[in-house]
């Protein structure tokens, strides 16, 4: 049996942990991390058109990152204007990305998706061509570290990231100190757009025949799994990530190919039954002995 599927096991952590990234400043904002996956597809999109369009990677990057954080800037917008729920609302903004990609992917064929040798590594080195090629010459999977400790950083470091955390539970706070907290959340939820475009960039170099849907729920069950928390909502993403990427392994058995394919949503269900039940459960407030329904 051959090793070598297991060396994509940091781009599928890597992948997932810029992802558990974004989950948490938009749910900091106050808007539900449901719509990072929206951001990511927008980020897939991007990509692929924009590649087709130019033919320049970094172009193509660069087009994808504004994608994603367009996506986040208006689809934050919308929640904040129209006053809707979060989670719905993301949601169903979410699956107009979704359905694009979709259609897109059928409609190719696309030079990123096709091309050889792929773009998007750094070339004119000596391991061009190695099986380690995906990891140490790919500009975004070496960043993700730095990206992720800047955005946790900026998150609970800064009193930007202070007042993003307060204005996304307590809006009120904002009339005090007379500023704008919509401004502040739809900037949180643009630097979750930049970590979901990342994250994007990762995927595609990954999984160039089938762009990869779902993976923004998972990474936000991890989230709430974790109680909110980069560290150990970035742990408990590795699971998944082995996971899919045990994917190389069943390939030719359809039933299995699906089994291990549902797996990562799965095992996000498993983490939220077990370790988020204290941070889900509604506590009873205390009743005073008064009370006519005590009495």
């Amino acid at each position: 049996m051959s090793l070598l599927p297991l060396l994509g096991f940091p781009l599928e952590w890597a992948a997932l942990s810029l992802l558990v990234a974004a989950c948490l400043y938009w749910e900091r904002a106050g808007l539900s991390g449901l719509g990072v996956e929206g951001c990511v597809l927008s980020g897939m999109a991007g990509m692929i058109l924009g590649y087709e369009w130019t033919a320049s990677y970094p172009a193509a990057s660069a087009i994808a990152v504004g994608a994603a954080v367009l996506f986040a800037a208006a689809a934050g917008g919308a929640l904040l204007r129209l006053r809707t729920d979060p989670a719905v609302g993301a949601f169903a903004l979410s699956l107009v990305p979704a359905c694009a990609l979709t259609l897109m992917t059928r409609s190719g064929p696309y030079r990123l998706l096709n091309e050889v040798p792929a773009p998007g590594l750094i070339r004119g080195t000596a391991l061009d061509g190695a099986a380690v090629e995906d990891l140490v010459l790919s500009p975004w999977l070496l960043a993700a570290p730095f990206l992720i400790l800047l955005a946790a950083i900026v998150l609970l470091r800064t009193p930007f990231g202070l007042r993003l955390r307060a204005y996304g539970e307590t809006p009120a706070l904002a009339s005090r100190e007379h500023r704008s907290p919509g401004a502040y959340r739809i900037a949180g939820a643009a630097i979750g757009g930049f970590c979901a475009a990342a994250a994007a960039a990762i995927l595609i170099r990954t999984h160039p025949d089938a762009p990869p849907l779902g993976l923004g729920l998972v990474a936000l069950g991890c989230v709430i799994a974790g109680r909110w928390a980069f560290v150990p909502a970035i742990l408990l993403a590795v699971g998944p990530a082995a996971i899919r990427t045990a994917r190389p392994y069943v390939a030719g058995s359809t039933a299995t190919e699906v089994a291990v394919d549902a797996a990562p949503f799965l095992l996000a269900l498993i983490y939220l039954a077990l370790l988020s039940r204290r941070s889900l459960r509604l506590t009873a407030p205390p009743r005073s002995r008064l009370d006519s329904d005590v009495l």
